[in-house]
């Protein structure tokens, strides 16, 4: 970025006025006004590509291994899982929360995420709260959702539900001035990012209720990630090896290119050489060939994280994380703005006992995208019984499969919904693609790779092929 003209004091005084307008608390002004500071002063959230080292031998464990270690069932008594749940569907076409829409048969986001913690308070022998850190655009939605609202009524405590995440105004590109008045307008408006997270639990007070009830370690994970399960072995390991905070990451495929890393700074004013978060939007351009190579990057962050809820408070009680910048610039009806956020993921480097935990993809089943919901919904993944877990179909013989959507008929949940009555069998799919508006109205089974397409603006059945298998073949339609 190009170190700004406008003078900051009066940005600093339009930022604070307009916050203030909308009742944000000091803290989330403090930190939104920090990262326009770093902004105005010519801060681009690039990183310094030399500081980025590989992570070290003792920086990484094998989940593996960590499943061989002793589970303390006393340990799950200091327990809190906590999820992500503050996004609409709004690049699947939708204006609710995403964690509502169908999964798997008839469940949503949620209640799979309620099954979930049914299952483990049975298996644990305790009430486990689960939070969901809400948005204002999510909460409604989401506490009306059956059994959402008391889901902690056996907790101690009497521990809510949700705690709101906080929101910060968007601001024009030229002057870094916010584009918010004093009347709330959706559009003017941003969340800071999901490493809001932690200035969330503190300034709500949840974070200090946490503690006082005996909770010691918070398991984080995005909601719409169905694999991310709190595991009592990595629970007791944490806890056993006095570790402030540990993230999870996995294999790298072509499908992960954009994922964040995490790596062993080689800053020279990073005494400690910590573990750090790389994120895309932080890769210098020159540097992305560098980013994307899967020899020296094996692995991705999946934020499932896990948080020890002291070190958490001493840090924040001592001055607060000061997460990496990530500058998100936007267009918001027809206006270039930016969006100032940071990532929970980054919270690794300020912390001094960490580790990264190297665990299996089946700990990472996100819906991002409709071509992502396929997948999930699909034969190719079932809901375990003992679990909830989403899990690959443990009659599938290969890796998850890639699948591909037009983006001009598919990208849109109700358009999905409306061309895939039937939806093709993926159990034996290494890939599909499916280019132009194709009518699944009869069920048919994907073997190896197909590619479908339909070169017309008028939706074609795929009953009009006759055939109930399609294997490893281009189809014209």
């Amino acid at each position: 970025m190009e170190t700004q003209t406008t003078d900051f004091s009066s940005i600093d005084a339009s930022i604070r006025r307009v916050m203030q307008k909308h009742n944000l608390n000091e803290p989330i002004i403090e930190e939104f006004i920090r990262r326009v500071r770093l902004v105005h002063a010519g801060a681009s959230g690039k990183v310094n590509w030399d500081h980025i080292g590989d992570l070290k031998a003792d920086d990484s464990i094998a989940f593996e291994e960590i499943q061989r270690r002793e589970s303390r069932a006393a340990d799950v008594q200091k327990l809190v899982v906590i999820k992500l749940n503050g996004g609409l569907g709004t690049t699947m076409g939708l204006t609710a929360p995403k964690s509502i829409i169908r999964v798997k048969a008839q469940y949503n986001f949620l209640q799979i995420i309620r099954h979930q913690i049914e299952k483990l308070r049975q298996r644990a022998g305790a009430p486990i709260p689960v939070l969901f850190m809400n948005s204002f655009n999510t909460r409604e939605a989401t506490l009306a959702d059956a059994g959402i609202a008391d889901i902690n009524r056996n907790a101690p405590g009497n521990l809510p539900a949700d705690f709101l995440q906080n929101m910060v105004p968007r601001l024009d590109r030229n002057t870094l001035l916010p584009i918010a008045g004093d009347a709330y307008k959706e559009n003017d408006w941003c969340p800071p990012g999901h490493g809001d997270i932690y200035l969330s639990l503190y300034t709500t007070g949840i974070l200090d209720r946490l503690l006082e009830e005996g909770y010691r370690v918070a398991f984080i994970s995005n909601g719409d990630n169905l694999g991310a399960l709190a595991d009592p072995h990595a629970l007791s390991f944490f806890l056993e090896s006095k570790l402030d905070f540990a993230s999870e990451v996995t294999p790298k495929t072509l499908a992960d290119l954009k994922g964040g890393v995490l790596y062993h700074s080689l800053d020279p004013e990073d005494s400690a050489g910590r573990i750090e978060l790389l994120e895309t939007a932080q890769v210098p351009e020159e540097h992305i060939p560098d980013f994307q190579d899967t020899a020296r990057f094996k692995y991705f962050n999946i934020n499932n994280l896990w948080v020890n809820l002291e070190a958490l408070r001493d840090r924040m009680r001592s001055g607060g994380l000061d997460l990496s910048l990530i500058v998100n610039p936007k267009q918001v009806n027809g206006r270039d703005v930016l969006q100032l956020e940071t990532a929970m993921g980054a919270a690794i480097g300020h912390f001094q006992n960490t580790r990264v935990f190297i665990v299996p993809r089946t700990r990472f089943a996100p819906v991002k995208n409709c071509a992502d919901l396929l997948v999930r919904r699909s034969d190719a993944y079932t809901l375990d019984e003992d679990t909830f877990a989403l899990q690959m179909n443990p009659q599938r013989k290969l890796g998850e499969p890639v699948v591909k959507l037009d983006d001009a008929h598919y990208k849109k949940l109700d358009a999905f919904e409306n061309l895939m009555p039937e939806l093709p069998s993926l159990l034996h799919a290494e890939s599909l693609e499916v280019y132009g508006p194709v009518l699944f109205d009869t069920p048919v089974a994907i073997h190896g790779r197909v590619k479908i397409t339909n070169s017309n603006s008028t939706p074609l059945a795929i009953s009009s092929l006759g055939r109930d298998i399609l294997k490893d073949e281009d189809v014209i339609l």
